[in-house]
């Protein structure tokens, strides 16, 4: 991965195991690396697990064409047809959401775990949120073991940042850095009801 890619929309997926399944929805979503290899226009791709039933995807395009044909794809297919019987409830018009790349940075580096925090931003914050997004972009740049960065919308007042690692040193120097930093000191004015428990560490099953 590098900074050269144009990544300005995506998808995120979460979805939980059925009791039982947790070892066929892993062996499912690392399947899907294969077929989201074959699709050009999917930027990058991360299927990932937050604990031991929640499990999820995220992937990125330059263009609502490259989204729509990775929706009309052979991962997409395959997840349908597999919901039934591997997925607790799963509601696709729920469960998979559009959102916007705010910022992304990217080096070259294994990615074998990471951090996924969902915020909200405060009443009329918005704009604040995305200014700290934008300029956490340029401090986790001077953080050589961060491999992938994101930040993204969700709707109008919800934010996410999803960023991996190769180890848990990584992580650690990350959580205990500038823009962690920067998070929590800003936290009580732009966002609503922020806390720290919210950031929640996962585990890259495959990425593209």
């Amino acid at each position: 991965m590098n900074n050269a890619k144009t990544e300005k929309i995506g998808l995120l997926v979460t979805m939980t195991a059925k009791s039982g399944k947790e070892q066929a929805v892993k062996d499912f979503l690392l399947g899907g690396l294969g077929l989201v290899n074959a699709e050009p226009k999917t930027e990058s791709w991360f299927a990932f697990q937050i604990d031991e039933k929640t499990y999820g995807i995220y992937d990125t395009f330059e263009s609502k064409e490259g989204r729509q044909a990775h929706l009309s794809g052979e991962v997409a297919k395959a997840l349908m047809a597999n919901a039934g019987d591997l997925l607790e409830g799963f509601d696709a018009s729920k469960d998979i959401k559009m959102i916007d790349v705010i910022a992304a940075n990217h080096k070259a580096g294994v990615q074998n775990n990471g951090l996924f925090v969902i915020m909200k931003a405060k009443q009329g914050k918005s704009a604040d949120v995305e200014g700290f997004l934008n300029t956490g972009k340029e401090l986790v740049g001077e953080e050589p073991m961060t491999i992938s960065w994101y930040a993204v919308k969700l709707d109008d007042s919800t934010y996410a940042i999803f960023d991996t690692f190769a180890e848990d040193e990584g992580r650690d120097v990350h959580l205990n850095g500038k823009v962690a930093a920067a998070l929590m000191e800003n936290a009580p004015v732009i966002l609503d009801g922020f806390e720290a428990s919210a950031i929640q560490t996962i585990k890259i099953i495959a990425s593209k």
